[in-house]
């Protein structure tokens, strides 16, 4: 027990330090979710060891987790629903519905397959079962560095705000928009406090689909609604992409005489992917988050973990490679025996 005791602490001592020293780390997530692990697995053998009925507590306690993960799968289901009704049908609006379908039905799929005992039908059922673990696991992952970054946001003493674009609806900030701009009007409240009057850069293109650039449109309500006078405002227009977002209105604030790092105002759901993104390119910027529906975070947090996922390809591919070998191992080992 003291051996479980002191491994516990040395993992939350390891990503507490590593956290410290840079929050914008996947790799945070990884160390976190091994000290969680590791204080459930202590918890379980103190309960298990030193109240009475321990082992049924602990029984039930997994019960509720499986039941736990059903609830999951019905509630992404259901999410899916709502998103398509009040977002519109498309995938990026269908993939909580996706992923709440593919969380119930891989397990009852890989069983049946393993329960026809055929070389096909037990590699598939493996193969299946154990993509569904990988990935699995990389969410756990994604959540335990995203989550704290969210919740616990470093504050920088800068003369610079950067705030990510989003859609514009006829041409007029939206809902999600003036939460990152409400977010970065209030990060400078707090500057100003300070004694520090950042210039803010307001970034974003012009859509296809809209009539004029999203950075105008920040600009806009930056000026009239929050009040902030036009000389404190430099709106980048030209940007598509996240990327663009940041390279571009460093350009601005550089040449404007400014120095990072810069804070990034952006939606809390987006804030970790945005710093990165930012570390990738060279930058010690830090990113913040404005408040987003709760219906749309499922679906927006699955599309930041594809995206984050899509940056770590070749670990992702490293990683699957033992899990493809042991099934080349079952599929040879059913075809020796039939």
């Amino acid at each position: 027990m003291l051996g479980a005791m002191v491994t516990t602490a040395f993992w939350w001592t390891i990503y507490l330090l590593v956290f410290r020293r840079d929050r914008r780390r996947v790799r945070n997530g990884a160390l976190l979710l091994i000290a969680l692990y590791s204080s459930i697995s202590l918890m379980a053998r103190l309960v298990s060891t030193t109240l009475p009925l321990g082992d049924l507590l602990v029984l039930a306690a997994a019960g509720l987790a499986l039941l736990g993960v059903v609830a999951l799968g019905v509630f992404l289901i259901a999410n899916g629903l709502t998103m398509v009704r009040k977002e519109g049908r498309s995938l990026g609006n269908l993939l909580s519905g996706i992923a709440g379908l593919a969380l119930l039905a891989a397990p009852i799929v890989s069983l049946a397959l393993a329960r026809t005992l055929t070389p096909a039908g037990l590699g598939i059922g493996a193969l299946l079962a154990l993509i569904a673990l990988h990935v699995g696991i990389a969410f756990l992952v994604f959540l335990c560095a995203s989550v704290p970054y969210q919740l616990f946001p470093k504050q920088l003493s800068t003369t610079g705000i950067i705030v990510h674009g989003s859609g514009l609806i006829r041409g007029q900030v939206t809902k999600l928009l003036r939460g990152r701009l409400d977010r970065a009007v209030a990060e400078r409240e707090r500057l100003l406090r300070l004694g520090i009057d950042p210039l803010l850069v307001p970034s974003g293109g012009r859509g296809e689909d809209e009539p004029r650039s999203e950075g105008s449109a920040m600009a806009e309500y930056l000026q009239e609604e929050a009040g902030i006078p036009a000389e404190r405002i430099h709106a980048e227009t030209a940007s598509r992409t996240t990327e663009e977002n940041l390279t571009l209105s460093h350009r601005i604030l550089d040449e404007a005489g400014h120095h990072g790092p810069y804070v990034v105002s952006t939606s809390r759901y987006h804030a970790f992917r945005a710093a990165l993104l930012a570390r990738g390119l060279g930058y010690d910027d830090e990113a913040i988050g404005g408040p987003t529906a709760f219906y749309y975070v499922p679906s927006a947090t699955l599309r930041e973990f594809i995206a984050v996922m899509s940056y770590r390809k070749v670990w992702n591919a490293v990683l699957l490679l033992p899990s493809l070998g042991l099934v080349a191992l079952l599929v040879r080992a059913a075809m020796l025996s039939s």
